[in-house]
């Protein structure tokens, strides 16, 4: 019998968005905003080089709490 790793322990996640610049390599990873979705072009601009910046990628990773010592 299959058995959910997931029931027995609930897994705690944070989801982050990953900002790229249109004109160079710049790139910066911020915690997700309501309205966020892959290619939307961001308000502001690069702190590089000024070129318009877009969201690449959204992804959730796994918050890790730390473990307390006795």
């Amino acid at each position: 019998m299959y058995s959910d790793p997931m029931s027995s322990q609930q897994q705690e996640l944070r989801v982050r968005t990953v900002v790229k610049c249109t004109r160079c390599d710049y790139t910066n990873t911020r915690d997700f905003k309501d309205g966020d979705y892959v290619l939307k072009t961001e308000e502001g601009q690069c702190p590089k080089d000024g070129g318009e910046l877009y969201i690449a990628g959204i992804y959730a990773e796994e918050v890790k709490r730390e473990q307390q010592r006795k």
